[in-house]
């Protein structure tokens, strides 16, 4: 398979804490995102959220550029609905196969670099990302985007989570008035959306999807990461 995928690789902090009960809350509430994700763009994630080793998750998307919409979208529910966190890896290359079973017994680049960055995290970072070396350069400045957005969400509180998962989505802020439960106005969303620094992430979300769009599949073959 020579086309782009995106693994997300994730797992809960401080998973320890939850109950057996809330950890299924979670499992539920990222299958929820998987099908928010798909409703937004049409078979952007490949099958299902896999789960494994208890707090580990793993996500597979289609179209690569929207990898870090998806990944705060997962952090934001998670936030925003359960209360708690999630480290996100992201890994960009092609893959070789497809597992029917569990995503995460799939092969590929992508799958690899997925886990080397989930790995590789150093204490409080909770969001990364890797491509194979024949795109350095480009890796290089992701990472420190990523390394941005990471610092920015981690300031979120709840409702400015829930608030930046309607932004994620695409709503006005009527519309993400509306959608929160129960509503809101439009000038406690306009608050929330620049108290998390959405203007910030949007950002970066637009420049992240200009850039892995520009990814050209022969230099994942030529890779040896």
């Amino acid at each position: 398979m020579d086309k782009l995928h995106a693994v997300l690789t994730g797992d809960i902090v401080r998973s320890r804490s939850l109950s057996h009960r809330q950890l299924e809350k979670v499992r539920n509430r990222l299958d929820w995102c998987t099908e928010q994700l798909n409703g937004l763009k049409r078979r952007l994630v490949h099958g299902r959220v896999d789960f494994f080793r208890g707090d580990s998750w793993q996500m597979l998307l289609n179209e690569p550029t929207q990898a870090l919409r998806a990944a705060l979208y997962a952090r934001a529910a998670l936030l925003a609905f359960e209360e708690c966190t999630t480290r996100i890896s992201i890994g960009i290359g092609p893959v070789t196969e497809i597992s029917r079973r569990r995503i995460s017994q799939s092969t590929g680049k992508a799958f690899v670099l997925s886990g080397h960055a989930l790995d590789q995290m150093k204490p409080g970072e909770r969001l990364a990302i890797e491509l194979p070396d024949a795109w350095r350069e480009t890796s290089a400045w992701l990472k420190v985007m990523l390394r941005m957005c990471d610092a920015v969400a981690g300031h979120w509180k709840p409702r400015q989570a829930e608030a930046a998962l309607r932004a994620l989505e695409g709503l006005t802020q009527t519309e993400i008035a509306d959608a929160i439960k129960p509503p809101i106005s439009q000038q406690a969303v306009a608050k929330a959306l620049a108290g998390g620094d959405w203007n910030a992430i949007d950002a970066a979300l637009a420049q992240f999807e200009v850039a892995v769009g520009a990814l050209p599949t022969k230099a994942a073959k030529r890779s040896t990461t």
